[in-house]
């Protein structure tokens, strides 16, 4: 069969438009309308216009006296008249793209060339939904609540409740984030609401708030339409924990919380006033025929990504935060042991990653590990190995290749003699 991948290069496209629609949790702010160029020549750069408009002025009718200059009938000797001039003004602001990441998929050579295509389209849906959405959305998300801010009075720290009644009773901090928004002339029918897994507890757990939900269908640039609930006209999306930090490391091992990071409550946001990009630089597939080094397929995949939000948009956007560490939500490891019958020696049976499918070797030791530290001293387990408690708390951890730790277990107690 001719080595023509037209087919492959169909799947790989019909991926990334399907599953980062379906996926994506910030994919309602690609709806609106924004002044943005996206291409502009410059690799890694987009340009944003911010336009400035002077406000009205009187209309004076012909012949009238006006001692203030700057109509457009002004005569040179005291008449002024007509309308008073105005500036308008487009200014564009240059944005360079923070991220620019990649990763190359090497696949064993398959029988025909179809079956590569679907094996290759696979692997890249699977990759864009575990990987690529998860760190779009988290930058995205990080994005606004670090551009929210306490003194402007859009960044608030709080709890929220079901209990009627309660301060911090869910439906009473909604609506007095509409009122900010409100009072900063945001649009109502531009404001959506994005919510963590426990906030989206609280409010089904409140009588008075679940009074309002209605729901709404949405529809997507890509044509997915679909249904999600809404409080006072406003979609409530609900948004995973670990895609859900205020702030966020991005390096070669995926994303991660940045250190003193909290997990979000809730945002209300306007979709004009945040600009996503996400552009694929590079999609190549090489065959067989030219990788030389095994036999198989080499998939390079390429995108620039970035949410931008630009200055005169800021108070389009409300976040409310928590106290929780977000460590303690996301990049965890948990273990199955189980106890044999030799002295204070385990099983492992498995262990489990949240966000689910984190990639890499498991380690233990009996002081507690750092996210995103590198650690090459502890020791490695396998499932099905056993291995001797040496203290009654043990810590386990995930480390990937490059040995830098992307998940972390809480303390487990052990008997080491028993």
């Amino acid at each position: 069969m001719a080595n023509s991948f037209e087919l492959i290069t169909k799947y790989i496209s019909n991926a990334i438009d399907t599953v980062f629609a379906t996926e994506s949790k910030s994919a309602i702010f690609e709806k609106g309308e924004k002044f943005m160029d996206l291409n502009f020549k410059e690799a890694g750069y987009v340009k944003i216009a911010n336009i400035l408009l002077d406000g009205l002025s009187n209309y004076y009718r012909a012949g009238h006296n006006e001692a203030d200059g700057g109509y457009s009938n002004y005569n040179g000797v005291g008449h002024n008249d007509g309308y008073k001039v105005g500036s308008a003004s487009i200014t564009w602001e240059i944005k360079r793209l923070r991220y620019l990441r990649g990763r190359q998929f090497q696949i064993d050579d398959t029988d025909n060339e179809e079956t590569a295509g679907l094996l290759i389209a696979n692997i890249l849906r699977e990759f864009l939904r575990t990987k690529v959405v998860p760190e779009v959305d988290a930058v995205r998300f990080s994005t606004i609540a670090s551009s929210a801010n306490a003194f402007l009075g859009n960044l608030v720290t709080e709890t929220p409740v079901s209990t009627k009644g309660d301060a911090n009773e869910i439906i009473h901090l909604f609506n007095k984030g509409f009122e900010w928004l409100i009072e900063h002339e945001v649009p109502e029918d531009e404001q959506v609401i994005l919510v963590s897994p426990s906030t989206w507890t609280a409010i089904q757990n409140s009588e008075e708030i679940t009074k309002f939900i209605t729901q709404e269908d949405l529809r997507s640039d890509r044509g997915v339409t679909f249904r999600v609930p809404a409080y006072n006209g406003r979609p409530i999306i609900v948004v995973p924990s670990d895609r859900f930090y205020s702030s966020i490391v991005v390096d070669e091992s995926g994303y991660r919380p940045a250190a003193g990071a909290k997990i979000i409550n809730y945002m209300i946001v306007s979709k004009k006033a945040i600009v996503p990009v996400v552009k694929v630089e590079k999609s190549n597939i090489f065959g067989p025929g030219v990788v030389q080094d095994f036999d198989g397929y080499k998939v390079n995949f390429k995108l620039y990504h970035d949410a931008l939000i630009p200055a005169n948009k800021l108070v389009g956007c409300y976040v409310s935060v928590s106290n929780v560490n977000a460590s303690e939500k996301s990049n965890l490891v948990n273990v199955a042991l189980t106890k044999t019958a030799a002295a204070g020696t385990y099983s492992l049976d498995g262990f489990y990653t949240t966000p689910a499918g984190l990639r890499g070797t498991l380690i233990h030791k009996s002081t507690a590990f750092v996210l995103g530290a590198t650690d090459n001293s502890a020791e490695s387990l396998a499932v099905g190995a056993t291995f001797k408690a040496t203290a009654a708390t043990e810590y386990f951890a995930v480390k990937d290749d490059s040995n830098k730790v992307i998940a972390t277990g809480k303390a487990t107690g052990l008997t080491p003699n028993a």
